[in-house]
């Protein structure tokens, strides 16, 4: 088996034959990279195809999220369009309270949709019940934190009760 850089260049070269020759088969791929004056490379067919595939699945990926991306670009732009002219009849002064209720709705309404669908297409994701922390804190900073919890539920926390300290 090859290295991860040898098979990343073996990648790099069957993607420059696909580029110049797109339908080209697997036995093709072969001689084309087998034939090369400067550096001729001897790959096993199976090795080809699976490289092929990888090349495929990223190409479609690619292009999945850039069509994800486009699509949210013109909702954006749509949202954006919209929340000018929903700022129009809030600042109107002729525009009845009514339609300024309404239009702040709206508002408040097209900002969570963009949120909703970008959240959808997975720009955003949701650890739902987990906390991560970039950094340890110091033991005064954790006795504070501690203090700070019981203060609030009236009751050690867990890390109180891992450590065996008594906060009476």
């Amino acid at each position: 088996m090859y290295s991860k850089e040898k098979q990343q260049e073996h990648i790099s070269q069957i993607r420059r034959v696909l580029v110049i020759q797109p339908n080209a088969t697997i036995l093709g791929v072969q001689a084309i990279l087998a034939n090369k004056k400067k550096q001729p490379l001897k790959l096993h067919k199976d090795y080809i195809n699976r490289l092929i595939n990888k090349i495929r699945k990223e190409r479609a990926k690619r292009l999945d999220n850039y069509t994800v991306n486009v699509v949210l670009a013109k909702f954006q732009d749509e949202v954006e369009e919209l929340k000018r002219r929903l700022w129009l009849i809030i600042t109107n002064a002729m525009t009845p309270d009514k339609d300024k209720v309404a239009a702040i709705k709206e508002l408040r309404q097209s900002s969570k949709d963009i949120f909703d669908k970008m959240f959808d297409s997975g720009i955003f994701t949701k650890k739902i019940g987990e906390l991560t922390v970039d950094r340890k804190f110091s033991k005064e900073e954790q006795e504070l934190l501690d203090k700070a919890i019981e203060l609030d539920y009236g009751k050690p926390n867990e890390h109180s009760k891992n450590t065996g300290e008594d906060k009476n």
